[in-house]
This record gives C-alpha cells, structure tokens and sequence, in this order.
C-alpha cells in the first residue's frame, strides 16, 4: 500500500509535464487578447503609492496596506487610516504587512513594527494585541492567514502566533531539537487549506499541521527528479483543485499536491515555472485567477500567468505607452476579489482587471508582443479558411490568425502609399482587394504569391475607395459613386448621380453595398438608400422625411446588414439603426422602417457597424461602446467597460464575423472581439453601502454593510451628511444613485457617480429611513439599502417639558411659546425659499452668461477666444504623447455676394447651413468655432497632415456638392476654401493658425472652393489635394 501511495504521488506531480509535453497550448484568441488594467492610485487619495497587501471583507470593499497607512477604497476614493499618536483607537503603525477580513466587516491588520491589530466598522477604531507578557519582542509580522473561526494565525519574526475571536494571543511553542514541534525563527508565509491544514514556511524549510492535529509534519522540498532541494519558501496558495502552490527564493515555483483525504506528497519544483522560465527568480505573491491559473507577482518583472494544464507561460507588464497596462512591474500582493476582479499591489498604487469578461477579448497595438501594428482598424475581411485582414490607418494591413493566435503584417507592405488603408476586400479567388493611399490607390495582393500588385483603377473619374463588396468575377466599390469593376479586363462601369435621371444614384458619395438576395444592390450613401435593380440598374431611393417617424431614421448610411427574417438592417449617423419593415408602395413610398435609438437601449446612435450573431442577435458597435439587440423582441442592451468592453468608439463598417463564431469590430484604439456564445449579462446589482456619515461636520461610525449604523442628531446638531457608494469596480463611473428621505423627501433624487452625498439640514425631530440604491446603463436597480435616522428634540420639544410648562407656567406663556415656535418656522420656510430661489436664479444667469461668453451667437458653435482657449488646452494633452494635430481655416466663397444680393437674413441662413454640414462630419474630439463674419476653424487632434486634407476634402464637397435651400431666397449654391496645418503639438497654436491662413490664400488665389496645405516659413508644401 506504501509503494502504491509512492508511485500514485509521483504520477499526479507530473501531469503538468506530460500536459506540455503533449503539445497542449493556449487558444488563439487567449495569446492574442490584451490583459486590460484600470489603475489607482494617489490621484484617488492613496495615502503612500506603494501598496504591500489587499483584502476585501465582508461588506466588499478593497482594503490596501501601504508603507503610509491602511486604506479602504470604495472604488471612487481612498478613505485613510493612519497612526496618531495619543489617540486611543488609532492604527497601531503606518507600514502595513498583512491583511485578513474578519466577520462583520472587521478587518485583522498587522504592520512591520510587530503590531496586530482588529479593525471595527461598528466604532471606527483599531484594538491592538501584543504578544504574550514575558516573551521576546514579535520584531516585525510577515504574514497573517485565517484560522477558519474569525481568528488569524499571524507569522512573525519571533515565531508563528494565533489570536483567537475574543482577542487570546498565544504563541506556539517551538522545542529545539524536535522537528515537528512549531517554528521558533522567522515565519516567511502562511496558508490554510480547504482541509484545514495550516502551512508555515520559515528560513529553515516548510511544515504542515493537519486539522485537529498538535504536531507539525516537515514537507520535503524536492526539484523535478526527486533530489533534495535547499531553499526558503515565501509565498503560499492554494488553487481551486486543491493543490498547493509555492514560490522559493532562488529554484522557482513548485507544488504540493494531495494524495489522499488527509495526506499531502512532497513539495515538488515545476521545471515550466523554473527561475530561467520566468525571467528570474525573486516572487512576492501568488494567488489563482480564472481556474487553473496561477498569477505570480514578481520583485520587478510584472505578473506571470501560468496555466496549471498545459505549463503554457504569458507574462504582464507595465507599458508606459499603454494606460490599460499594468501600473508597475513591482507587484507586492494579489487577490481576486468576489466578483471575479484581480487586484495587484503595486510601486504605484493598486491595478485591477476582470477576470470573470471572457466573452470580450480586446486587441490593442503592441509590436513588441505580436500585437496590432496600429491602434486604429480602418476595415476588417474574412477569408473561408477562418482568418481576417485588417486595415490600417498609418499601417497597411496586416492577418488576423485566431487558430494561430498571430498577427502577420502584410508583405511588402512597405510598398503602400502612405495613408491609410481604408477599404480591405477578400475576394472569392483568394484575393485580397486594398484601398491604399487613404482609398485613391487600388492594390491587390495574392496571399499563395505573397505579390502586392497596384491595379489602374480608380484614376481619375472617381473618388477614394471606402468600401468593397465581391460579386462573383467582379467587385463593387463604394468611390464617391458606385463602381463596378472586373479585374480579368479592368472594366469599370461607374453609376452616377444625375439630377435629369430620377432612377439614377440618389447621391455620389457611397458608403457601404450589400447584395438584396434578388440579384440586386442596396447602396447606403450620405443622403440616403437606395436599391439598385439588377436587371435595369435604376435605382429606387430610400430618403429621411423628419415628418414622417417610419421613414429612413437618417440619409448618412454607414452599415448594412439582413438578419435571419431576411429584414434589412442599417445603421445611420445621428439616427441610431434602422429595419425596414415595409418595402416602399404605392401606399408608403419611402417604406415604413423601425428605429432603434438612445431611447430604446443604445448606448450611441452613430452606429459603426452592425453584425450577426449564430444565433441570430444583431450587434452593433457605435460611437460609445458596443450593443446586442434581440430581433424578435427588439430588447437592446449597451455594453461598456463593465462587460469589458474597452475601445471608447468605432469605425463605420469596420467589422466582420468570423467563422468560429466570433465577432470582431474595428475602432479607434485597436479592436474588439465578441465571443457571443460565452456573453451573459450581468444580473446581479452591487451592493449599496454607506462609507460616511458626518454629523454636524463630525465623523460617525457608518456601521455594516448588513447593519448600517443608525444615525442620531442630538438637539444642536443641524446639518447631516450621508457618503455612499455601490461596489462595482468593474466600471464604477457609470453607476447612477438615487435616494430619498422617507418621512421628508415627496420623491427619489437622482445623482451620478460624482454627487454620491445626501446631505439634510435644520431636519424637524423625528425618525427618518434613507432609503438609497444604485442602476447600471441598462436601467435596472438595486434592493435599496435602509439607513435610520433619528433627530432627537431639543428640551423645550419633549412631550414632557410640554407637560411641565403647562403646570409651571400660565397658559399665556404657553401661547406665546407656541406662537414664537410657529413663527419661527414660518419664517425658516421664507427664508429658506428666497435662498434656494436665490441661487436658482444666479445659477441660471452664470450658465447664460458663461454660454454667451463662449459661443457664436448665430450659429452656436465656439467663438474665437473660446475656441483659442480649448485650441490651446488640447495642444498641452498632446504634448506628452506627442499625437500630431491640424488645424483648418475655412471661409466661404464671395460670401459678400450672397449678403448683398439676398440679405443679411438670407446669408445668416447659407451660414447656418453651411455650418450644419461640417458638424454632422466631426469627431467628438474636434473644436469648431466662427472666428467672424464667414471665417470657420477647425482643430483636429491626433490628425496628421494627410488625414487633416482628406478631412478638409469631406468638408469642402459636403459644403460645395449640393446648393441649399433657402427659404425666401430658393436655391443657393456656395462654396468653401480651405486651408489646413499639421505638424507635432510642440507647435505654438499661432503657428498653426499663421499656416492655416497661409493655407486658405492659396486656396483663394488658386481659384477658392479648395483645399491647400499652409506650411512654415521658408519651407516649400508637400503639394496641394484638392
């Protein structure tokens, strides 16, 4: 039985060999997403930015020992506790060590100086426990573990201690000589197994008491053939199977695992997890993340993640260029919280990511670890063997190998002109079709060749290729107008708009095709849909009638997709998505569509790219974040940062499903990609807790979680203050409040995440309920949690002084107290009035005077100095990221004509207009401002100088294509010149300015409605594109 037991151990501490050995790896998509961090630190009261441990209690906030103090973070702010000396209560020392929760929200603290310590939320006070009388000094505690019944086993320099729930220190005995009596030196780490063993590890070695047993038993530390290994144990955990990892001073990390209900095997070196493995040898901490996987905190070499089956190893890292790294490479602690949430502390604060999103993976740029050359994925195609390419903006393009878990760059992708690739066509022979160039260069390149080969096409007659679409031998480009090209002869049959032709295109400026299963077209273009018939090639068009809600919800089409009912779907700037439901007749003949916008669940309605799932549900990726939509009952629901959804916005049809299921969308900042198989929405609502009260500006105890502490106004107190918080630290900034006073309060007051504060002052007395609760994006609350109350009456309100004045005194005093007491009310309730109405009003005149101050009074859009200032503001963001800018001079062409044959009015309207077109094209990020009369600019950041002339392009044809309609003064048609700068934001904004309007003279003296580049002095411009 022996010998069975022997060999039974052996086998179980090698499957993580055998497992590698076997060739076993990690998925594609887990090599290729990015480890997301949201990080904390000084900038949220973080009282010293080197944090040591982590602990969540029992109510759920993250507690974090610094070498500054204890501190408890609510996901909002840090609230400090530090050492004061003379103040009985205080936290015993400022260098925190470990950290334990106990029951009730109490919170065992030990600091470095060899203090331990309990924390009670009930009293807002730390009780310290000194070692036991007549026995030497503790000199410092290194580590702290639960005891399994709200005690804790602490690790010291003098020995291994336990503090029981009433608060008896004992320390264990050690006997020289007797190797399974307790250690009697410095204990290094401390673990409590599932089976109730407590593991100790010391300079000398590493020992384990079972449950319930009085001797310790030494666990032999051997290397991967069984040789003796002498080495020190400093880091302890346990996985979800039950094994238990630790990590060594100089050999590594190793395991222990069970081989029986009540007995362990030897202390066994992982070679996978070797010193050389992971890129040295020096760990703090180990802790598991998703099952089966062991995080290891290193001394300065970030975080490595190892995969318990496979001993596939992936290490993260700070990177100072990315935000959503990791905060540091030091990394002192890690914990996973209850929500699935890893905490690491670092040399900078405390980072944090989401272990429980794995149904969004996103993928950032990051050439040092095969990631995406660019941040920005202009187009995305699928090939039938299961991979894509993507576009870039400053990039080329590059292969997306999900299978592999690679992204290959395109080859010889040198070649392409600069700008980016706009459009991106798998073609049915293998082919893949590129709009290079910003779109105005065609290439095709052969994947089975590895050839780029530059093809005629567009020339001249046409615009950039956006868009492609594969037919058959041919291929449809959206270039302006719609093309139709056959590579085999390198015929192009090119559809225009003609203002004779009522069945021509609606409008030459297409943006994306998709075939109408009868041999047809649709066409989405910037002033509507149109359908294209494939025997006549007449077009029958789809328009926005603001009077009609059925109609097109808006004319810019940027995505088209038919679901699984054959309905066609479509997507809009500004007008959310579109299905339509009634193809146009006599009886509708702009069709009857149904619209999905802001109101209904999105969280945007400037849609990027709409896709279906295997199930058939619709998802769209906008302007601020993804959504899922159900087809047959219409229920939408946004995502964001709390599903793990990171890139902030998206490129209009930017996106692709691919054949393993999954769903991958293109945006600015990388990409995202949807395994729609594993979403699940989150239905469960953080807990709201109180985190402070203050009593006529005086601190309270707040009390649990499950028992918030009542609150009581003595007579003199007259004002109340109640902090709270809902503990989401997925995304807490997109939580909503609401509270209200019950007894006082006729209704629930609404608040964000940054007004997390009911204050109440001069209450009458009474008891009161403050009832308070939390809502995600979706709309859904939580159970609101119940804070009493009570307002206690000054002595002349008791029931009893009432009694006693009316024996003592003569009813006429009475009367006059009463009516004393009335009028004082009345009065309050005036006074109380005129100052709120007060400060509505000059409330209300600051915003008008602010808004006028700073906007165009016409047109509503920034004025000069206001645009001067924010001009300004984003040249300073830039800067350290050194992102380029541009800027734009506008002005519109013989305008003083227009004044002086129509009006004034008629020319404020031709402004307003004009002024329209160019903001419906804008980033959020761009500032747009009249300088005065018919002068415009336009600041751009992150914008280089080519994107800065193929913006100014759009804005010049969106401005000059079609004439307006002016009411009292028909059609007018005007046009604009443009002059553009670019260059690094340590341009002065002058500079930039002074190039700008070199720019739009020349464009003025080479005939006006164009575009030019102004540059600086005594260096030529690269050119002109108009």
């Amino acid at each position: 039985m022996r010998q069975l037991r022997q060999i039974l151990t052996i086998l179980a501490a090698t499957p993580l060999v055998l497992a590698a050995a076997a060739g076993a790896a990690p998925a594609g998509w887990e090599r290729l997403h990015t480890t997301l961090f949201s990080n904390v630190g000084r900038e949220a009261g973080l009282p010293h930015p080197i944090a040591m441990a982590l602990a969540q209690d029992s109510d759920g906030f993250v507690w974090v020992g610094t070498q500054g103090g204890l501190t408890r973070y609510d996901g909002y702010r840090f609230r400090t506790f530090q050492h004061q000396d003379g103040i009985a209560g205080s936290l015993p020392g400022n260098v925190i060590t470990a950290l334990v929760p106990a029951a009730d929200g109490r919170l065992w603290v030990s600091t470095a100086t060899g203090s331990i310590a309990r924390y009670d939320p009930a009293t807002g006070q730390f009780q310290e426990f000194p070692e036991p009388t007549a026995l030497p000094a503790r000199g410092g505690v290194l580590s702290m573990v639960g005891d399994g019944s709200d005690g804790v086993w602490a690790g010291t320099n003098s020995g291994l201690e336990h503090v029981d729930t009433a608060g008896m220190v004992t320390r264990e005995a050690h006997h020289a000589g007797d190797a399974t009596s307790a250690p009697g030196d410095r204990v290094r780490a401390l673990l409590r197994t599932s089976d109730g063993s407590l593991w100790v590890s010391t300079v000398t070695g590493l020992m384990r008491r079972g449950a319930g047993a009085a001797a310790f038993t030494p666990v032999p530390l051997l290397d991967a053939h069984g040789q003796a290994v002498t080495d020190e144990v400093v880091a302890l955990t346990q996985d979800s199977a039950g094994r238990v990892w630790f990590a060594t001073v100089r050999s590594g990390l190793g395991r222990v695992l069970p081989v029986s209900a009540a007995a362990w095997g030897p202390a066994r070196l992982v070679p996978e997890a070797s010193p050389q493995a992971l890129g040295g040898p020096l760990v703090f901490c180990l802790t598991e993340g998703r099952p089966g996987e062991i995080w290891v905190g290193r001394v300065a070499g970030g975080i490595t993640v190892i995969d318990a089956a496979t001993g596939a190893l992936r290490t993260l890292r700070h990177n100072p260029l990315t935000p959503t790294s990791l905060g540091d490479d030091s990394v002192h602690a890690l914990m996973r919280d209850r929500t699935g949430l890893l905490w690491a502390a670092t040399n900078v604060g405390v980072s944090r990511t989401d272990l429980g999103t794995d149904a969004v993976d996103t993928l950032l740029p990051d050439s040092s670890a095969g990631g995406l050359p660019d941040a920005n994925v202009l187009g995305i195609t699928t090939t039938p063997d299961g991979r894509a390419w993507m576009g870039f903006k400053d990039h080329g393009a590059a292969l997306l190998d999900p299978a592999a878990g690679v992204v290959m760059p395109l080859p010889n992708v040198a070649s392409l002109p600069p700008g980016g690739v706009v459009s991106i066509t798998a073609a049915p022979d293998g082919g893949v079709w590129l709009g290079a160039g910003t779109g105005r260069a065609l290439f095709r390149h052969d994947p089975r060749t590895g050839q780029l080969a530059q093809h005629a096409f567009p020339g001249q007659v046409v615009g950039p290729v956006i868009y492609g679409l594969p037919e058959g031998d041919s291929l449809w480009f959206a270039a302006g107008p719609l093309v139709r090209y056959v590579p085999a002869t390198g015929e192009a049959t090119v559809f225009r708009h003609s203002p004779d032709d009522p069945a021509s295109l609606v409008d030459d400026s297409v943006n994306v095709m998709l075939p109408d299963g009868a041999g047809g077209l649709w066409v989405g273009t910037r002033r509507g849909l149109d359908r294209m018939d494939g025997a006549t090639g007449a077009f029958s068009h789809y328009l926005h009638d603001p009077a009609d809600p059925h109609s097109l919800p808006a004319d810019l089409i940027t995505t088209l997709l038919v679901d699984r009912h054959g309905r066609l779907w479509l997507g809009t700037l500004g007008g959310g998505i579109g299905v339509l439901e009634r193809p146009a007749d006599p009886d509708h003949p702009r069709g009857v569509f149904r619209r999905l916008t802001m109101a209904d669940g999105l969280p945007n309605d400037n849609i990027g790219t709409l896709l279906m799932d295997g199930g058939g549900r619709v998802w769209a990726s906008t302007a601020d974040g993804l959504a899922v939509i159900d087809p047959d009952t219409w229920a939408t629901r946004a995502l964001g940062r709390a599903d793990g959804v990171a890139i902030p916005a998206y490129w209009i049809h930017s996106g692709a499903a691919l054949p393993d299921g999954s769903l991958i969308f293109g945006g600015g900042g990388g990409a995202t990609v949807v395994h729609p198989d594993r979403f699940k929405p989150k239905t469960e609502r953080p807990p709201v807790v109180v985190t402070a009260v203050r009593v006529a500006g005086r601190a309270v105890p707040t009390g649990t979680m499950a028992a918030p502490a009542p609150i009581r106004l003595a007579p003199g107190d007259r004002s109340v203050e109640i902090s709270f918080a809902a503990l989401d630290y997925t995304a807490p900034e997109d939580v909503r409040y609401a509270y209200t006073l019950s007894g006082f309060d006729e209704n629930w007051t609404e608040a964000d995440a940054t007004q997390r504060m009911a204050a109440y002052t001069n209450l009458p007395p009474g008891r009161y309920t403050l009832l308070i609760k939390a809502g995600d994006r979706a709309g859904d609350w939580s159970t609101p949690v119940k804070v009493s109350i009570k307002v206690q009456p000054a002595w002349w309100q008791t029931l009893w002084a009432k009694l006693a004045a009316v024996v003592l005194a003569l009813a006429g005093v009475v009367a006059l107290v009463q009516v004393r007491t009335a009028y004082l009310r009345r009065r309050r309730a005036v006074l109380e009035e005129q100052v709120a109405r007060q400060t509505r009003d000059l409330l209300a005149a600051n915003e008008r005077l602010k808004d006028l101050a700073n906007r165009d009074p016409l047109t509503e859009i920034h004025n000069r100095r206001h645009f001067m200032e924010l001009a300004e503001t984003a040249l300073t963001l830039a800067r350290p990221m050194g992102t380029p800018v541009a800027l734009l001079m506008m002005d519109i062409d013989h305008f003083k004509q227009v004044n002086d044959t129509l009006g004034h009015s008629a020319g404020d309207e031709v402004l307003l207009a004009v002024v329209a077109r160019i903001r419906a094209l804008l980033r959020k990020t761009d500032v747009f401002a009249r300088l005065g009369g018919e002068e415009l600019a336009l600041f751009m950041p992150d914008a280089d100088e080519t994107t800065a002339l193929a913006v100014a392009e759009r804005l010049r044809r969106a401005v000059g294509d079609t004439p307006y309609d002016i009411e009292g003064a028909g059609v007018v048609a005007v046009t604009v010149s443009i002059g553009v700068a670019a260059g690094p934001p340590t341009l002065p904004l002058k500079e930039l300015l002074d190039r700008a309007d070199h720019g739009l003279y020349a464009a003025k003296r080479a005939g006006r409605d164009r575009v030019a580049a102004g540059h600086a002095k005594n260096k030529g411009p690269d050119g002109n594109r108009q």
